[in-house]
């Protein structure tokens, strides 16, 4: 809904809501007659008609502007045409209901709080003109009898203290009558109250108008604000569902609809489409609800095609001015994509890795297969025993060196089965020697290890964590090309399992330890730039985290921790690596 449109219906509701308030009017002002005149006597019979009439009136103009808005006739004007209407028939009931003498002239005052309330601050000034003009010059008119004055006994009008005395004819005595006053006629009275409704007037209009300047100030900023968010969301195509603790859906935006593939949207089938995707054990807005806590959970859908489609979900909480919880809202991403580009540049990673290590293999494999093709020929025209038998012993050794190469090789991007599971950090980092040992900058350097004994398993995907170790490993080689030292060490440290790569390589300039991790980023020729990439969502996916120390020129320590978990659910045996 744009603007104009929200302009438009605003401004519709709030004309039906003054005609509301004139229904209400309406009939108040007809009680407030019938009893003045026909209960208490306030007023003389002949003023009955003339008030009637006024609320009839009063009534006839209600329905013309009933069919102004349904036609949408005068839409932009129909407020100040009604205030006006009223303001006029207000005066017309006032001098045939006692003139200014009648307290119900405060009603001026209601229109001037309505007209600052429903109008912009200037006309809200001219219905203040119009006001004050409208009962001074009924003030006026009666107080100089342009008008006549009628007389509503609520009032005091007689005067005690100056009698009239007359002599009828054929009787004895005089009668003795009170003389009748009306305030309406006595000009400090008529200057006074007139001058106190000036007054309250101009001063009512003052508060009411900087009030609402202030109020609709704020409103400009929160629609500002909220269309900002809904363009963000909808450029994003992101879904937005706020609950509250009774986990029902108060609000959701437009694109929910699409990106969970409802035709139409109801609360129980939106409802339960979210269930469904993310709170399969434990609601999580009902832990944000229990706890504050933002959280971010994955969930995944098989749409009508059969395509299975990931979304990633994140809740947080909704604060009152209390700052406590009264909803939580949900904002739901489609991460399909994200996902498909994750799987390509873990694909892309080990390629760049596995063709980093061919070359070095190619050499190591081909030194003892050449060593072997030689003896081969040898032993085709030596008939030694005793060279023989050396011949046989070498060859078993440079063949058991092959198998050492390719058992490596085996273990390295292999998929286990089992998944998450307990990993042996140890072992895992024993089987990465094997491989990264036989690169070519491994010959110039010297690889120590510092492996801490009894190290508790730690809960993750064993692939995984070779991965991370075997990138580290490589990245350290490489960055000794003349030769260095390279230690790795493992040890347990309050809770967590450490591993540290330190080498005494080129460094790392401080500017490049800002981008070390984004995506294809990379200070080598040949390199991808997704090696580090994938090696730290690798370990914050394990919940763990990386530090990287470093000084051109003197070498680079990275240090990783993770968790040690040790689930009951789990069995010593999934620790095994596949």
């Amino acid at each position: 809904m744009n603007n104009k449109t929200q302009d438009i219906t605003q401004s519709l509701n709030l004309n039906l809501w003054y005609v509301r308030l004139r229904w209400i009017a309406c009939f108040v002002a007809f009680v407030l007659v019938i009893i003045t005149v026909k209960v208490f006597h306030y007023l003389e019979d002949g003023n009955l008609l003339p008030l009637l009439l006024l609320v009839g009136i009063l009534a006839g103009t209600n329905i013309v502007y009933l069919y102004f808005i349904k036609k949408e006739i005068f839409t932009k004007h129909l407020k100040e045409m009604q205030i006006v209407t009223d303001l006029l028939i207000l005066t017309f009931m006032l001098h045939y209901s006692g003139g200014i003498e009648n307290p119900l002239s405060f009603v001026y005052l209601f229109h001037v709080i309505l007209s600052g309330i429903l109008l912009e601050k200037r006309k809200s000034y001219l219905v203040v003109a119009l006001s004050i003009l409208l009962f001074t010059s009924l003030a006026i008119c009666e107080l100089t009898n342009l008008v006549p004055h009628y007389t509503l006994d609520i009032f005091p009008h007689k005067d005690t203290e100056h009698p009239s005395i007359q002599v009828q004819p054929g009787k004895e005595h005089a009668v003795v009558e009170e003389e009748t006053l009306h305030a309406a006629h006595y000009p400090p009275y008529v200057w006074s109250i007139t001058s106190l409704n000036l007054f309250l007037m101009l001063l009512t209009a003052y508060f009411i108008t900087n009030i609402m300047e202030r109020l609709r100030s704020e409103e400009r900023k929160t629609n500002e604000e909220r269309q900002r968010l809904e363009h963000v969301l909808t450029a994003t195509h992101a879904g937005l569902v706020i609950l509250n603790k009774n986990q029902e859906i108060v609000w959701y935006n437009e694109p929910v609809k699409s990106l969970l593939g409802l035709e139409t949207i109801e609360n129980s089938q939106l409802s339960k489409t979210i269930f469904n995707l993310i709170d399969k054990e434990e609601s999580p807005a009902l832990k944000t609800f229990q706890d504050g806590i933002i959280r971010s959970v994955e969930g995944e859908k098989i749409d009508e095609n059969g395509q299975r489609q990931y979304f990633q979900v994140t809740v947080a909480p909704l604060l009152d001015a209390n700052n406590n919880i009264y909803q939580v809202v949900e904002l739901i991403q489609d991460i399909s994509d994200k996902k498909i580009l994750e799987a390509e540049m873990l694909h892309a990673a080990k390629m760049v890795t596995l063709g980093t290590m061919a070359a070095g293999i190619a050499h190591e494999v081909g030194n003892p297969l050449a060593s072997i093709s030689t003896r081969l020929q040898l032993l085709e025209s030596q008939r030694d025993r005793s060279f023989i038998a050396q011949s046989v012993k070498l060859l078993q050794q440079e063949i058991r060196r092959i198998e050492r190469i390719v058992k490596g090789i085996s273990q390295f991007g292999r998929t286990s089965k089992e998944g998450w599971g307990l990993c042996q950090v140890n072992q895992i980092l024993t089987e990465t020697l094997e491989i990264i040992k036989y690169h070519d900058a491994a010959k110039s350097c010297n690889i120590e290890t510092n492996f801490s004994p009894d190290l508790s398993d730690v809960l993750g995907v064993c692939d995984q964590l070779k991965q991370v170790f075997l990138n580290l490993g490589l990245n350290a080689l490489e960055a000794m090309p003349h030769g260095g030292n390279l230690l790795i060490n493992s040890y347990a440290e309050k809770g967590n399992l450490i591993v540290q790569f330190v080498d005494t390589g080129i460094g790392i300039k401080k500017e490049e330890l800002e981008r070390i991790f984004q995506p294809f980023y990379t200070t080598k020729q040949k390199g991808s730039g997704l090696g580090l990439f994938i090696v730290n969502q690798f370990i914050l996916a394990h919940s763990g985290k990386i530090d990287i120390d470093s000084e051109p020129g003197k070498g680079t320590g990275i240090t990783i921790s993770l968790p040690v978990h040790r689930p009951k659910r789990l069995q010593k045996n999934n620790s095994r690596i596949s």
